[in-house]
C-alpha cells in the first residue's frame, strides 16, 4: 500500500483520520508536524550532547512543546513532563518527578517491560516513596502539603532519572517564581555534573520569551552549558503546510484564496492555524476522512472565522479592558497612543522608533521612555498581553491579528471615549480590511 511520511510518522493511504487529531489546537500535533529544519538541527544537536542543559523558549502558540516533543520521541527512550503553575514550589516540583518515575522503579512494571533496574535502586527508591506518602498520612486534614523527604535530593533525583533513561521536561517555566528558579537553576548544574555517568540526563525548560536569561542570571557557571533554543514565529510557508497535510489526511480540497486567508490569519502562530483549520472542518461536517474527496468553498472560512470570533469575543474585551486602563490619571493615555500607532504601521509590526514617530506627529513632547516601558507592560497578561516583540528583527506587532482588528473598530470610531461594546458584525468589517488583500473578503449585512 502507498504511504507517505507526514511529520515523522508513516501515514497509509485509506487510512482514517478523525479531524481533532489532525488540527490539534490545544495540544502538540503529531500527524501534521511541520520541520522547521534550521530549529530542528540546534536542537537535536542540544539534545544529542551529554550535559547540554536545554532552555526551549518563544511567543505562546509558536509551536515550541510541539516542537520539542516530536523531537523526543524520535530521539529519548523516556521524558517526564512537570506542567508549571504560579505558586509552585521547588520541593513540589520535584516530588512531581519523582511520582512520575513510578512506572519505572515499580516490581512488576520493571519486570515485565524487562528494565535493567538494580533491585537496590528499586529498593531505594519504594524507601523515599513509602516516606513521602507516610508524611502526607501524618499531616491533619486541614493540611494536606507533602513534605519533601531529606533523602530526596536533586543527586538522587538525577540518579533515578538517569537510570530510567529519561529527561525532565519543565512546561511553563517562565511561571515559576524567582526563588524556586534559582533552585532549578541549581539543579540543571547538578545534572550537568552527573551527565558523564547519565549520558542522557537532561532538564529541558520550555517558557516565554527571556526564560533563557533568567537562568543564565541565577547561575553564572551554566552561561556555556545551556543551549538556549529561540523558537521564532513560524513563517508562511510552514504555517500553509499545516492545511497542506490537513487535505491529504482528511482527503479534502481548500482553494488558494482559503489559505491564503489561513495563512495570513494566523499571523506565524501554529495553534491559531489549527484552530481556524478545526473550525473549517466543523463547518464543512467534516468529522474524519471523507470517502469521497471535496472542494470546500471559500464561504467556509467565513463561518469559521465567525466562530472564532464568538469564541474570543470576551476574552477582547477583558485584555483591551486591561491594555486600556490608566492606574492613574496621568497627561498621556500611553496604552491607547502605542496601540493607535501600531495601527498606523504595517501589520508585521514596527520598531520603537517607528512607533515613537507615529506618536509625536500628534504629540511632539511625548517621551521616548514612556514607551520603552508600556512597551514591556502591555507584552504582559496584566495588560491584556495584546503586543508581542521579535527579537529577531527588533519589532513590535498585535500578539494577534483578532487584536488588530478589534483595536480597528475600537479607535474608529467617533466618541473619544472608547466603548469595549462591539458587536460581531462590526468586527467582521475591520476583519475584513485585513483580509482584503488576499481576497477573501466578505459581505456584512
Amino acid at each position: 500500500m502507498i504511504t507517505e511520511l507526514t511529520g515523522g510518522k508513516l501515514i497509509k493511504a485509506g487510512e482514517l483520520y478523525s479531524a481533532q487529531d489532525v488540527f490539534t489546537p490545544t495540544k502538540p500535533a503529531r500527524i501534521t508536524f511541520v520541520e522547521r529544519e534550521v530549529i530542528n538541527d540546534k536542537l537535536v544537536a542540544a539534545l544529542r550532547t551529554p550535559g547540554k542543559q536545554l532552555v526551549v523558549y518563544g511567543h505562546s502558540g509558536s509551536g515550541k512543546t510541539t516542537l520539542l516533543v516530536n523531537k523526543l520521541h524520535q530521539l529519548y527512550e523516556n521524558h517526564i513532563t512537570t506542567r508549571c503553575i504560579s505558586g509552585l514550589t521547588f520541593e513540589q516540583l520535584l516530588l512531581d518527578a519523582f511520582d512520575q518515575l513510578n512506572n519505572f522503579y515499580d516490581a512488576e512494571k520493571v519486570y515485565a517491560a524487562k528494565r535493567n533496574v538494580s533491585s537496590s535502586l528499586q529498593a531505594e527508591y519504594v524507601g523515599i516513596k513509602l516516606q513521602a506518602g507516610a508524611q502526607i498520612s501524618s499531616e491533619q486534614q486541614t493540611n494536606q502539603q507533602r513534605v519533601l523527604p531529606p533523602q530526596l535530593t536533586p543527586q538522587t533525583l538525577a540518579k533515578f532519572l538517569g537510570t530510567a533513561r529519561c529527561c525532565w521536561v519543565l512546561e511553563d517555566f517562565h511561571k515559576i517564581e524567582p526563588p524556586e528558579k534559582r533552585k532549578l537553576a541549581q539543579v540543571m548544574k547538578v545534572f550537568m555534573d552527573m551527565s558523564d555517568e547519565f549520558s542522557f540526563l537532561k532538564i529541558i525548560a520550555i517558557g516565554a520569551v527571556g526564560t533563557a536569561r533568567q537562568v543564565v542570571e541565577y547561575n553564572a557557571e551554566m552561561r556555556n552549558r545551556i543551549a538556549e533554543i529561540y523558537v521564532p514565529l513560524m513563517t508562511d510557508v510552514e504555517i500553509r503546510e499545516i492545511p497542506q497535510k490537513g487535505e491529504a489526511l482528511l482527503n479534502f480540497s481548500l482553494s488558494s484564496r482559503v489559505k491564503n486567508g489561513i495563512v495570513m490569519y494566523s499571523s506565524g502562530l501554529a495553534s491559531v492555524c489549527h484552530q481556524l483549520c478545526l473550525n473549517i472542518c466543523f463547518a464543512a461536517d467534516i468529522y474524519e476522512t471523507l470517502p469521497r474527496h471535496a472542494e470546500i468553498a471559500t464561504a467556509v472560512l467565513e463561518k469559521a472565522l465567525d466562530r472564532y470570533l464568538e469564541d474570543a469575543s470576551d476574552t477582547l474585551k477583558s485584555s483591551f479592558d486591561k491594555a486600556l486602563r490608566q492606574l492613574r490619571k496621568g497627561k498621556f493615555n500611553n496604552g491607547r497612543l502605542i496601540l493607535e500607532a501600531l495601527l498606523q504601521c504595517e501589520q508585521d509590526g514596527a520598531t520603537p522608533a517607528e512607533i515613537l514617530t507615529k506618536i509625536k506627529e500628534r504629540l511632539p513632547d511625548y517621551p521616548s521612555g514612556n514607551l520603552t516601558l508600556y512597551l514591556k507592560q502591555l507584552q504582559t497578561d496584566e495588560r491584556g498581553a495584546l503586543i508581542r516583540h521579535d527579537a529577531g528583527s527588533g519589532r513590535y506587532s498585535f500578539s494577534d491579528p483578532i487584536y488588530r482588528a478589534f483595536a480597528l473598530t475600537l479607535f474608529g470610531q467617533e466618541h473619544s471615549e472608547v466603548d469595549l461594546t462591539i458587536s460581531r458584525e462590526d468586527l467582521a468589517r475591520a476583519l475584513n480590511r485585513l483580509f482584503a488583500d488576499v481576497g477573501t473578503l466578505r459581505e456584512v449585512k
